[in-house]
């Protein structure tokens, strides 16, 4: 019985040790990824976890579309990115809350002869109120911003990069996306969407050369938390971190990307707790930062 038991012991060791030196060679290759000749479209680039997005893969040689409402933002990143990283930025000045802003953004892109290789879906806004007080034209802008715009932009430039075997995306979702999120109406049900979106596009693409990931960060240091009414909380994580991760993570064709221990801990806390009390504890949280 001893026997048997450590020859079980055995096995499972190694497969452990395998499994984590297959994932630290994934990760390593990641890490030193050179994007020389591909580029890579960045939505919600003029600021935040999309402005340290671009510059990663700058670093990593990718040329660069870069969109945003704010052109003079745009054109102040261009300017640095291109002088200290000497590679192509092209600018699109656009309103991802306007329902018709992804096919907009896919013509104009295939109107100046730039193929795509990778996508990072990372505009997204939300807006402190509960449902019954909110405005129903600022709920459907930010469904338009959130999902509609999010999905076309992954149908249109997925499906080239099917054609071609070759393709990532990322969607920049949220910790939102695993619990309730009272007062922010829009918000957490739509990045539980592109949750679920980039997990059920993982599922379809299998074998295409196409990988789709999901970045799942918590309160980030970014200004949005501002934006949205409310102050931003104390365990807020620096936007260039979370960028890094989820630039490695997606590089590795990771699927669920959470980028801090602290983030990780926080959603295996909750998931054992009832929906009930889950929505109360953040409810209160969500409070103390108004």
């Amino acid at each position: 019985m001893n026997k048997k038991l450590m020859t079980g012991v055995g096995i499972a060791g190694g497969a452990a040790a395998s499994a984590y030196i297959c994932s630290r060679v994934r990760k390593s290759k990641a890490e030193n990824t050179d994007g020389t000749g591909r580029t890579v479209l960045i939505t919600g680039a003029s600021g935040g976890i999309g402005r340290e997005m671009a510059f990663v893969f700058a670093k990593h040689h990718f040329d660069l579309v870069l969109v945003a409402r704010n052109l003079q933002k745009l054109e102040e990143l261009k300017k640095e990115l291109e002088e200290s990283c000497g590679v192509r930025v092209y600018l699109l000045s656009k309103d991802l809350s306007d329902e018709n802003a992804a096919q907009e953004i896919y013509d104009e892109v295939g109107k100046e002869g730039i193929t795509v290789d990778q996508l990072v879906n990372n505009a997204g806004a939300g807006k402190q109120d509960r449902v019954v007080d909110a405005d129903p034209e600022a709920m459907r802008n930010l469904i338009h911003l959130n999902v509609t715009n999010l999905t076309v932009l992954c149908r249109l430039f997925g499906k080239d990069m099917v054609g071609r075997h070759r393709g990532r995306i990322l969607n920049v979702s949220s910790m939102g996306a695993f619990i309730p999120d009272p007062f922010f109406n829009v918000y957490g049900p739509t990045k539980a969407y592109e949750l679920f979106l980039s997990e059920a596009m993982y599922g379809e693409l299998q074998g295409t050369g196409v990988t789709v990931s999901a970045l799942c960060p918590g309160p980030t240091k970014t200004g949005w938390a501002a934006n949205a009414g409310k102050a931003d909380s104390k365990i807020a994580k620096d936007p260039g971190e979370v960028a890094e991760a989820g630039f490695i993570g997606m590089q590795e064709g990771k699927l669920i990307i959470i980028p801090d221990a602290d983030y990780r801990a926080f959603r295996h806390m909750m998931h054992f707790l009832p929906a009930p009390l889950q929505s109360r504890i953040i409810a209160a949280w969500q409070k103390s930062l108004f």
